[in-house]
């Protein structure tokens, strides 16, 4: 009896954690403008909230030297970065998504000039820009976590950032804008 009592346990933290995961992710694509009815989010996962792990670790440094971490989360947090594993988002990972395969999305390698090709190809099919989006990145109690979305639109089209939020009051809220970008013609 007591095995079933644990077990059940583990599968409602579990539940609760996906659903938390879920409105964590509903959260930063609304603060990112993301329709509430539909839009299009590209596959694949993000890995970093920033541009690479070196980076990931000093904005982490800097929460912590703000107070806003602990060094214990620091360490939860990159041990998380550590162990992502690539992967896809699928259709009902994030509400209102319409999933787009990285196959069909411009490469950021382009020159400009293919890159130009590419999207106007891109709007033929899709007729509207996408979402990026990371893995949620939680402190050790799962209160605070930093997500990066960021919108695609054009070779010269697009913005985003990461956002610390904190679940306060049942609801996930944008605490603090680590850093945000946006595409400017030249």
């Amino acid at each position: 009896m007591k095995k079933y009592f644990i077990f059940a346990a583990v599968l409602i933290s579990i539940s609760i954690s996906a659903q938390s995961r879920q409105a964590l992710l509903a959260t930063a694509l609304k603060n990112s403008n993301a329709s509430d009815s539909s839009f299009l989010m590209r596959d694949s996962v993000i890995a970093h909230f920033y541009y690479d792990s070196e980076s990931d670790s000093m904005e982490l440094a800097d929460l912590k030297s703000q107070k806003l971490i602990t060094q214990a989360d620091v360490v939860y947090m990159t041990a998380q970065l550590n162990a992502y594993k690539p992967h896809l988002w699928t259709s009902d990972s994030i509400p209102h998504s319409k999933i787009v395969p990285s196959s069909k999305t411009p490469s950021a390698a382009l020159s400009f000039k293919k890159s130009t090709k590419a999207w106007t190809d891109y709007f033929g099919l899709y007729k509207s820009g996408y979402y990026e989006v990371s893995e949620p990145i939680f402190t050790k109690d799962g209160n605070m976590a930093i997500v990066y979305v960021s919108f695609q639109c054009g070779a010269m089209c697009g913005n985003g950032g990461a956002t610390l939020y904190k679940f306060e009051k049942g609801a996930w809220k944008p605490v603090k804008n680590l850093f945000s970008w946006e595409k400017q013609p030249h």
